[in-house]
């Protein structure tokens, strides 16, 4: 055996066991971000002329036979590594490679979007600040703390998520008061606050209004993936990581089916009346309330469910750079390295924070675009990874397998591919020159496909 070999095996590059189903549950949430709604509320209502609720129902069917898939490949495969290891091993190392290529992607930017996100609201509450001071503050804070340690991160991800909460609870109480006082829809009970049929059949919008809009909702989800990626992290895998997907991605769906038409209800005009997209939540609080103070409870508590998205986004990319780098795929020596001390994949987190400077220079749609199409494309091999394991390789085809390891998976991967295929032109441009620059990079690692990628290690 190689030293290489040797240094794989060794304990003290081992990630620690430490994270109960409570705190996935909770890392989960923190990356969904319960106040996502707030990032593409201007975009998503703009395109789907404001069905963006039933437009949440879309994306949450999908995500749920996803998180259904996921937390059965975890529970077959409990490590490190997602949608990489899952394909990797169901169907092939060249294929898995790209599984967790794409997913790379999508995590890489997410962080971009949250910083970008955290420079426009912050900026627009003290203009004087210019918004790549913002950016470049919240990197350095993000980089600290997940080199520190996933057990440090949870927490401050516990404690904030707990802050949106109460927000949440505050706005949503201010919203119903201002609805029944004869604002917005003047009703709490208004068909058209979830589908709107008088707009769905205009020129230029039905369904694929709706699956455009569905594939920009779709990073509210990446965080049951996020979950996938702690699973040598976790305490008993097998059956605490697939439920913790289930919880965080089902209740954060129904979640926001509900936030949403509330929203709705509370400005039903405002596809055609905001004024800056971007920044569009703001719009909506200043429209519900005068109030300075909560303008600036939203930004700050908005820059909190920011900072630990962005937070849980770079552990989740730096543990899938880990899962890489520690079976050679990615240079071991430098991806699959583990800080003695803290035990985290310390150059995969510092590689991570400076990508993130790209923040500086990127729009919020096109960020938002570039995240969809990875982890869309992802989820969509995850999906055929559970048909490749249990239905193909495991040979389930009786009764309700057929169901669970045939029918559910496919859905799930057709419902992914279609609002993928509804990401915006540039977006692709960038998603498929990264797909290129893995194809020549993976061509190289295998002197031309004449050798396997390394196998994942048991």
């Amino acid at each position: 055996m190689s030293d290489e070999g040797i240094k794989l095996k060794e304990p003290t590059n081992e990630l620690k066991r430490i994270l109960p189903l409570r705190s996935l549950v909770f890392y989960g949430i923190a990356m969904i971000i319960p106040m996502t709604i707030f990032t593409t509320y201007g975009i998503a209502t703009t395109r789907t002329h404001g069905m963006v609720s039933f437009t949440y129902t879309i994306a949450t069917i999908g995500m749920a036979f996803t998180a259904f898939s996921y937390s059965k490949m975890v529970k077959k495969y409990p490590m490190a590594g997602s949608a990489y290891t899952y394909v990797s091993k169901s169907m092939n190392p060249y294929v898995g490679f790209f599984g967790g290529w794409v997913l790379l992607l999508a995590y890489m930017v997410l962080p971009m979007l949250n910083y970008v996100v955290m420079g426009i609201y912050f900026s627009n509450l003290i203009p004087q600040i210019p918004a790549s001071v913002f950016i470049v503050a919240a990197i350095i804070v993000v980089t600290w703390v997940n080199y520190r340690g996933i057990k440090l991160a949870t927490i401050v991800d516990t404690v904030l998520v707990l802050l949106q909460l109460v927000f949440l609870a505050v706005f949503f109480i201010m919203v119903i008061k201002y609805i029944l006082r004869g604002g917005g829809a003047g009703t709490l009970v208004d068909s058209k606050a979830y589908f709107n049929p008088t707009e769905f059949f205009k020129p230029g919008v039905g369904m694929p209004a709706i699956l455009s809009g569905a594939s920009m909702l779709a990073l509210s989800f990446l965080g049951f993936d996020a979950i996938a990626t702690l699973s040598e992290e976790a305490i008993n895998p097998e059956k605490n990581v697939g439920k913790a997907i289930i919880i965080a991605c089902v209740g954060a769906g129904c979640g926001f089916i509900i936030a949403m038409y509330f929203l709705q209800l509370a400005w039903p005009n405002a596809f055609f009346e905001i004024a800056n997209k971007d920044s569009a939540a703001v719009e909506l609080i200043t429209r519900v309330t005068h109030s300075m103070g909560m303008k600036i409870f939203f930004t700050a508590t908005f820059g909190a469910g920011l900072f630990i998205s962005s937070l849980t986004g770079v552990a989740s990319g730096a543990r899938i750079l880990y899962g890489m780098g520690k079976n050679g795929i990615l240079p071991h020596r430098i991806f699959g390295k583990v800080h003695p001390k803290y035990k985290t994949p310390m150059y995969s987190i510092l590689i991570m924070g400076l990508l993130g400077l790209i923040a500086i220079v990127i729009s919020l749609e096109n960020v938002t675009a570039t995240v969809n199409f990875g982890s869309l494309l992802a989820f969509v091999f995850v999906n055929l990874s559970v048909v490749a394991q249990y239905f193909i390789r495991d040979n389930k085809k009786k009764g309700m397998d057929i169901i669970k390891y045939l029918i559910a998976p496919l859905c799930g991967a057709l419902i992914c591919f279609f609002i993928w295929a509804k990401v915006d032109t540039p977006s692709k441009i960038v998603g498929f020159s990264w797909i290129i620059l893995g194809l020549v990079y993976l061509a190289i690692k295998t002197k031309f496909f004449r050798e396997l990628p390394p196998e994942i290690m048991e």
